[in-house]
């Protein structure tokens, strides 16, 4: 079976990889859409607090993706190895078409397509996996509310009031700092949930025993996604979604991270994805309803719908060739 560990741990990297790649934007999307930060210094930090998050905060989302949605005996190596592969190659693609879409949601639908193979549709833990998608529905709800509120408040309270362009402009440099602050603050709980999403399987199929810290080394894959493919959608949230300046990227940072880490330490694998973009389409909502980028949603919202069926149903499908096989 040391193949088969070989395979998994290079699978489970490689989907760190590509979630970091497609999640930096969520953490320091808004600070590059807003001029806070340049591309490449975006990607350095937000890299380094991803690593931090991935290695120490991600236990208890770990546990729901490593038994949440069928009972971790009933999940084999090559299982694993299965979910793990059909997860990457989907969010490979959505890199591709420049398209956030969520590795958690493609890592449950692969583990579930895996189970109703493996074990039947009776043995599929129903009521966690009812929680877990409440929680992809209720997060980037609240990401929106909390936004929408954040911001319109913002805007009533403080800059409404400012008629100089001298201080409308000192109050904008001030939340560029404060902004920065709160995109690392974000990518705290992203690099949690991420690497749950990317490792939680291999860790529960492989244990301690193997000598391999598989999470550490899913972190470093983390890093490695975002410093060579991460420009692509942190460029998406930032720029193609609704016009950013830094008070409305501190409202939109400040209200997704909120929520993402309050999820996280619930273990729920929600999507930072959707909840970031769900606190930037409040926020534009806040200013006024056709400030945001219509059709960047619908093609967002669509590679969202379609990603847990199509994981579920090319994990299931290639399980079931290769155990026929083997």
């Amino acid at each position: 079976m040391e193949w088969l560990l070989i395979i998994g741990v290079i699978t489970g990297v490689y989907l760190a990889s590509n979630i970091g790649a497609n999640d930096i934007g969520n953490s320091m999307g808004t600070a590059v859409g807003s001029g806070v930060i340049k591309m490449r210094q975006a990607l350095i930090v937000g890299a380094l607090f991803m690593f931090i998050g991935a290695v120490f905060l991600s236990g208890n989302v770990i546990k729901t993706i490593s038994g949440g949605i069928v009972d971790v005996s009933f999940i084999t190596p090559i299982g694993a190895v299965i979910a793990t592969l059909t997860a990457g190659l989907w969010v490979s693609i959505s890199i591709l078409r420049k398209t956030p879409v969520s590795g958690s949601h493609s890592m449950v639908g692969a583990i579930f397509g895996y189970g109703i193979v493996y074990v039947g549709l009776t043995n599929i833990k129903w009521n966690s996996l009812l929680f877990i998608g409440l929680s992809w529905i209720a997060s980037p709800l609240l990401g929106a509310l909390i936004g929408f509120i954040f911001y319109y408040s913002l805007r009533r309270l403080l800059l409404e009031k400012i008629r100089s362009i001298a201080v409308s402009g000192r109050i904008e440099k001030i939340f560029s700092y404060l902004q920065i602050l709160s995109s690392c603050f974000a990518a705290l709980g992203i690099g949690a949930i991420d690497i749950a999403a990317a490792t939680g399987v291999m860790i529960a199929v492989v244990g301690t025993g193997s000598g391999i810290d598989i999470k550490l080394l899913g972190a470093f894959g983390l890093v490695t996604g975002i410093l060579v493919a991460g420009n692509r959608i942190v460029g998406t949230v930032g720029r193609r979604i609704t016009n950013l300046v830094p008070t409305r990227g501190v409202s939109a940072q400040i209200s997704a991270a909120s929520v993402i880490l309050t999820f996280a330490f619930l273990g729920m694998p929600i999507s930072p994805t959707q909840t970031l973009i769900g606190s930037v389409i409040g926020v534009g909502l806040a200013r006024r309803t056709h400030d945001v980028g219509g059709d960047v949603i619908k093609q967002i919202l669509s590679s969202w719908a379609l990603t847990f069926p199509i994981c579920a149903v090319i994990s299931g499908t290639l399980y079931f060739i290769v155990s026929y096989i083997l």
